[in-house]
């Protein structure tokens, strides 16, 4: 029996379709002399600290850092009976195929269950980028080897335990330090998830500290014998009144170029045409197409992801998780019968199927090419799904259309001894871009150098400097996606720019809805902004631990592992030995901070913590006990609380109760007081003379 194990049901139940004669059971279905079986997702998960060391269950500053000598993986909950299927049908398998999604974590997830169930037998790999009809059949019509993946297996693995190591210990660290400050809750650190919120803290103290520089654009209006035309004053290097990005901030200065310039004669000194070419865009990859929905149609990344998926699993689109915009060579022939599937729009209708975009290009497609339509024809779809399948298929129809050209002037002019600059742009082939936001034109006269212009109209615009735009969902994927675009050190920027940035197609999503959840950063209408919680983590969090080259760094070793040029063992090596350099600051910082003041029933720590009730309120507590200890504050010192005074007792007159009462003083009437039976169940009394008087209530 050929046995085939898929990451997911919808990908099981593709592959079935593609075997034919399938019977539906519980947990598989059988094709034949074949059987196919499915995850749901990871089945397995790495262990817990407590499963390692039941002395590591307690966050404890003195146990860490934590790493484990032999790593443990266990069933997640609810799996048990799916797995229990895969372990039967593997005992009856001569043959396994992986079918994993087409990636490094589609790679290790089946893999894991294998040596799970320490099955050694032959095993085969599908690459399965599209579920569609055809691309099925071939996919199962060339299987290859599983050993040939098994570098991508360890690079998944490799990123599982790092982000494990990383997210346990930094996080118990953090969390130290947080309750040694007062602050409640678990403060998680990632190695993905802080520099990112690291990009969004910055931005936004960068807006709050931005200062507005009003400065001054000198506009004129040339007069040529083939007609006339705008001009800039472009600012030469000796110029008082300028700043340092070129802006004319003196506003006088202005006032007096444009006064001197007015009515006088000048000359164009020079005079630039190129012809220029601008290809269609490239179809998308998952981090252009959230960046595109984003902005489009305010979708957010894991909406963006979640519908991607649905597409792919309706075999509408290929394979969602990809970060490559290029598409294989082999697949042109494919693209006729795709574009006349789809022909019902201007753009798919218009598409020569015989153009050939620079998207197709084989080199540059990596583990996925870009996100393209399957040539099925979708129907009743969903508004999101509808929204985005046409993005993606409009993309693809866009490669079989001509690229727009279009002429490029510059004109620069001396007049009263300063210099203009005028650019424009004249098209001569629209192009893909009939199709698309049409660019805007500025058509310039026929000019040459020497040519005589003069200077009808100068005027001074007065403007000023704007603020970074605060992050979309749409514009923190792009920012993750190319983080060297953040990075001042040049040849730092130089190595992140021929890499990944930090994350991947697959996590970036899911790591912005992380951060929501845990409070550091919320939604404001398109917006995402920092919370208080967010802006204080970063604040205390040491420079390494939230430096994007750090993770970036870390995602192109991934990919090195993936492609077989660096050990697993070297960069997990690294990672052990860098985990202290980390932590140590954390915890050390938290140590100091629990320093000083004892519990007085273990000798422990107590912490300093805000009263939920009294705004500007503090006490001091310990948690180390089954019953917590809780001592009053007395000008930033734990104090002593105040001995209580028992409450005077007297047998309860309810008939064969033989229980005690207790007097209270009334909440409401100060100085009034009543008695409460130990039995609730009996009515309150009212107070005779410091005794128990008639029931009420």
């Amino acid at each position: 029996m050929r046995l085939f194990i898929a990451e997911k049901p919808s990908l099981g139940r593709a592959i079935a379709e593609g075997l034919g004669n399938g019977k539906k059971h519980e947990g598989y279905i059988t094709c034949g002399n074949d059987t196919v079986t499915w995850c749901f997702g990871h089945l397995l998960e790495l262990a817990n600290p407590d499963d390692y060391n039941p002395e590591w269950k307690k966050w404890d500053a003195k146990t860490l850092p934590i790493i484990p000598e032999q790593w443990m993986l266990k069933p997640r909950k609810g799996v048990a009976k799916q797995l229990n299927v895969i372990k039967k049908l593997l005992k009856k398998a001569d043959i396994v195929v992986n079918a994993g999604d087409p990636d490094r974590e589609g790679q290790l997830l089946v893999d894991e269950i294998l040596e799970h169930f320490n099955y050694t037998g032959n095993t085969q790999r599908i690459w399965l980028a599209s579920l569609d009809e055809k691309s099925v059949a071939t996919a199962l019509s060339s299987l290859k080897d599983n050993r040939d993946y098994a570098t991508l297996s360890r690079a998944a693995l490799a990123r599982s335990r790092a982000d494990w190591l990383t997210g346990i210990n930094a996080t118990r660290a953090m969390t130290l330090l947080g309750r040694s400050k007062g602050m409640q809750g678990v403060l998680s650190l990632g190695r993905v998830q802080t520099p990112t919120l690291n990009l969004i803290v910055t931005r936004d103290q960068t807006i709050a500290n931005f200062k507005l520089q009003k400065y001054a654009v000198v506009q004129a209006t040339l007069d040529h014998k083939e007609g006339s035309f705008k001009a800039q004053l472009q600012p030469s290097e000796d110029m008082a009144g300028f700043d340092e990005e070129g802006r004319l901030v003196d506003t006088a200065k202005a006032e007096t170029i444009a006064a001197e310039a007015k009515g006088q004669q000048g000359t164009i000194v020079e005079f630039t045409s190129q012809k220029k070419t601008v290809h269609p865009p490239l179809p998308h990859c998952l981090s252009s197409l959230q960046k595109a929905a984003s902005a489009k149609f305010g979708m957010s990344a894991k909406e963006v992801l979640d519908i991607a998926q649905k597409l792919y699993e309706k075999k509408l689109t290929t394979y969602p998780r990809s970060d490559c915009r290029y598409l294989p060579e082999e697949q042109f022939d494919d693209a006729k019968r795709i574009l006349q599937a789809l022909s019902s729009t201007p753009v798919f209708e218009a598409a020569n199927p015989e153009l050939k975009s620079k998207a197709w290009n084989t080199k540059k497609v990596t583990a996925h090419h870009g996100i393209i339509p399957t040539g099925q024809v979708p129907a009743d779809l969903p508004a999101g799904e509808a929204k985005l399948f046409e993005l993606i298929s409009t993309t693809y129809a866009l490669q079989f259309h001509l690229p727009r050209t279009y002429e490029a002037k510059k004109i620069v002019s001396e007049i009263a001894g300063y210099t203009w600059t005028t650019t424009g742009q004249t098209t001569l082939e629209a192009g893909w871009t009939k199709f698309d936001k049409q660019p805007e034109e500025q058509p310039l006269p026929a000019v040459e150098k020497d040519d005589t212009v003069a200077c009808v109209e100068s005027k001074v615009d007065l403007k000023q400097t704007k603020p970074p735009a605060k992050f979309t969902e749409g514009t923190l994927i792009a920012a993750m996606a190319n983080i060297h675009r953040f990075i001042d050190d040049a040849e730092a920027k130089k190595t992140l720019k021929e890499n990944e940035g930090i994350g991947t197609e697959a996590t970036r999503a899911d790591i912005i809805e992380t951060l929501k959840q845990r409070g550091y950063i919320k939604a404001d209408k398109k917006n995402l902004i920092s919370t208080e919680l967010g802006q204080s983590i970063i604040a205390l969090t040491p420079e390494q631990l939230k430096d994007p080259i750090t993770t970036a760094l870390w995602e192109s070793r991934l990919s090195a592992i993936a492609d077989g040029s660096e050990q697993f063992k070297t960069f997990m090596a690294d990672q052990t030995h860098l985990l202290p350099i980390i932590i140590t600051p954390i915890t050390k910082s938290a140590g100091n901070g629990l320093q000083g003041h004892p519990c007085p029933e273990c000798g422990k720590g107590l912490r300093r913590l805000p009263s939920k009730k009294e705004k500007g309120k503090f006490f001091w507590a310990c948690f180390e006990h089954n019953k917590p200890v809780f001592l009053p504050d007395v000008k930033g010192k734990p104090g002593t609380n105040k001995p209580r005074t028992p409450l005077p007792e007297a047998p309860c007159p309810e008939e064969g109760c033989g229980k005690m009462m207790r007097r209270f003083e009334s909440k409401k009437h100060k100085g009034k007081f009543f008695w409460l039976c130990a039995d609730k169940e009996h009515p309150l009394r009212s107070d005779v003379d410091g005794k128990p008087g008639v029931a009420f209530g």
